[in-house]
């Protein structure tokens, strides 16, 4: 399980990197176009350093959460080849792609307001 558990949550990690440092590098765009204003701009460098040092944390909670979910639906994969409880495996693998459904469309907007505001995961998945 924590083999599962740590392969998703890097892939997590570096995913939702990328995701707020573009956020962080459209909000520049947006609110102060001279500092995006090309494909190199500082904009890019800033949002990336943002992203992991000051939010490093926030994306490694929101990212602990879908692994962790993530693992439970690989180990629950494993399972399907139980014939005695199918059914019970059915259930518990769309319960569970219906929570990690839910927690990665959260998730996605409050990385949002992660890279543009610098909000902790908590404040941002609150507003």
């Amino acid at each position: 399980f924590l083999f599962f558990l740590s392969y998703y949550w890097t892939q997590q990690v570096l995913s939702n990197t990328v995701h707020v440092t573009t956020a962080g590098v459209i909000g520049t765009w947006w609110f102060a176009p001279n500092e995006a204003s090309s494909c190199c701009s500082k904009a890019i460098g800033d949002s990336f350093s943002r992203a992991t040092t000051y939010s490093f944390g926030s994306i490694c909670f929101g990212s602990l959460i879908v692994a962790f979910v993530q693992a439970l639906r690989a180990l629950n994969r494993m399972l399907r080849d139980n014939e005695d409880a199918q059914i019970l495996v059915c259930i518990i693998d769309c319960i569970l792609g219906c929570i990690e459904s839910i927690i990665e469309y959260f998730n996605k907007w409050a990385y949002v307001y992660v890279g543009l505001y610098g909000y902790s995961y908590l404040d941002a998945g609150r507003n």
